[in-house]
């Protein structure tokens, strides 16, 4: 899979589009990151050449979306896309155009969300092409939508969500207009895709800010409708008091856990699947889930379950969490302090060993497979891990015990 356009990728397209005779500047993100003193990690371009003009002129070019004016220029394992300066026509569903025509880069920065994405950057002359006003709004630190606002979000609901998160990714304030407008179409953002709207909130729930943009979410009516299982009685101040406590870290999978703790599995796996993620994210958020209340106990637990727990893939952040749901309930840290030290008192080459008896061998034993035989198993399994025997004999010993009390 391609990656995205590195400067250098995205300044050789331009260049030759150029010398073709075509106008093309960076477009977008990129020159916002620029006049922000960010570095960019992607580069669009726009300019005036067709799809079918761009895929003359270089050789390795996906028509993605031709007929929306959008290119895919692949050099050297890096993608560009290259749009054609366009106008959109009508939106019959808050999600798309039902088509473009072709325009003039006035007219292109007219048709895109906010101000500080609406401009355009001529790398050669080293020169900014504001139509809208975007460099204003960014000295200001303002996100402000071009043109009205309500004609914007009426286009495509989506660009709700990305409005909180610009406004949270660089601590900006909303326009009032665009806050109004958001209010107002808040409701529709149950017609964009749930695999869109988990792209939204998983980039600005993996950042910092997440807190903030959970707040500002509630506050502009948009919470409840992309998270209504946190707006239950009681759910949303204890799902916001945890992400305050971890946001900083910036780790998305914490953050989610902290999010979502409070809620069944059932509940997280519905989310999960609205979301179209998969199915990773629900198991490791609903085995988080599961044991978060059990922070107080975790240190007594038997030395099977134990290890397990701190084997598992996703033990960091549930230890993590558990430290902070003792602080945040007690005041102290006892109880972490107490799993720490037995944590510390384990070898790690201990923590899941290879099983000292196998299945195969309870069959030799007359264990018919079948229910009996994964219940043994699993007891002389447990019994290794809680270290009741060291050698493959004595576990065997244990085995052929089990196996006469099972037949008696």
């Amino acid at each position: 899979m391609a990656k995205p356009a590195s400067k250098e990728t995205a300044l050789w397209v331009v260049r030759r589009l150029r010398k073709a005779g075509h106008e093309a500047f960076f477009a977008g993100g990129s020159v916002r990151d620029k006049l922000m003193g960010h570095e960019s990690t992607d580069y669009d371009i726009a300019t005036n050449a067709t799809p079918r003009e761009v895929k003359k002129l270089f050789g390795h070019v996906l028509l993605v979306g031709a007929k929306f004016g959008v290119a895919m220029v692949i050099r050297d394992g890096r993608k560009v896309e290259v749009t054609t300066f366009r106008s959109d026509l009508s939106y019959q569903d808050g999600r798309r155009p039902e088509g473009v025509c072709f325009a003039t880069p006035a007219e292109d920065a007219q048709r895109r969300d906010f101000t500080i994405n609406g401009m355009f950057y001529d790398p050669e002359a080293d020169q900014i092409v504001d139509y809208v006003g975007g460099r204003d709004d960014l000295q200001r630190k303002v996100l402000r939508t071009i043109g009205r606002a309500e004609d914007r979000f009426g286009e495509d609901y989506l660009r709700m969500l990305r409005a909180v998160r610009f406004a949270v990714r660089f601590d900006f304030a909303m326009d009032p207009a665009t806050a109004s407008a958001v209010r107002h179409h808040a409701a529709k953002i149950t017609a964009i895709s749930g695999e869109r709207i988990c792209e939204e909130l998983s980039k600005m729930l993996s950042i910092p800010s997440a807190a903030r943009a959970l707040e500002m979410l509630a506050d502009l009516g948009l919470g409840e409708y992309v998270l209504p299982e946190l707006f239950e009685p009681g759910r949303w101040d204890w799902a916001l008091r945890r992400v305050k406590d971890v946001a900083a870290r910036g780790d998305l999978l914490l953050t989610l856990a902290a999010m979502l703790g409070d809620l069944p599995a059932a509940d997280i796996a519905g989310i999960v699947r609205r979301w179209g993620a998969a199915n990773d994210l629900r198991d490791a958020l609903t085995w988080i889930a599961g044991n978060l209340p059990r922070w107080g106990e975790a240190a007594d637990w038997p030395l099977c379950d134990f290890k397990r727990m701190l084997a598992h893939r996703h033990s960091r952040p549930l230890r993590l969490l558990w430290v902070l749901e003792e602080r945040r309930t007690t005041g102290a840290t006892v109880h972490a302090r107490r799993v720490a030290r037995r944590a510390a008192g384990i070898d790690p080459r201990k923590l899941l060993p290879s099983p000292l008896v196998t299945g195969k061998d309870l069959q030799d034993l007359g264990v018919k497979q079948g229910p009996d035989l994964g219940r043994i198993h699993k007891a002389l399994y447990d019994a290794q891990l809680n270290e009741d025997f060291h050698t493959r004999k004595a576990a065997m010993k244990a085995a052929r015990a089990m196996v006469a009390a099972e037949k008696k």
